[in-house]
């Protein structure tokens, strides 16, 4: 339904319904993608690890059933989550450390140049 002109009291209050309608129907649709992904989830993340894996027979299928029985251990999830937490945190820090290291002998080289200079200028 377009937007409406609202002129009356009466105008206002039925507008104030089909908002109302529209809101509920934009609700339950996001509910329902909700549960799709909900239910889909395990598939989409299995398939972005080993792509295929969903829909193939062969030796991906294969180990994409073994990766779906092993994720719905509860023991073998934590593991495979904290293992990977600690790469994450391995490869930020590494990361970070590689960029201050940068930084700072940037700085470094910056502070050489300049007293350099200085010098120069004293001579």
């Amino acid at each position: 339904m377009p937007k409406v002109k609202v002129t009356s009291a009466d105008l206002l209050q039925k507008e104030i319904v089909r908002l109302k309608k529209k809101s509920r129907a934009l609700e339950n649709e996001l509910g329902h993608r909700v549960d799709h992904l909900k239910g889909n989830y395990g598939k989409m993340a299995l398939n972005s690890v080993i792509p295929g894996s969903a829909k193939s027979a062969g030796v991906m299928g294969i180990a994409g059933r073994i990766a779906k029985v092993a994720w719905q251990s509860t023991k073998v999830k934590s593991f495979t989550t904290s293992a990977l937490m600690t790469a994450l945190e391995f490869a930020g820090v590494r990361l970070g450390i590689n960029l201050f290291d940068k930084f700072r002998k940037s700085r470094s080289k910056k502070k050489k140049e300049k007293a350099a200079a200085s010098r120069g200028e004293e001579d």
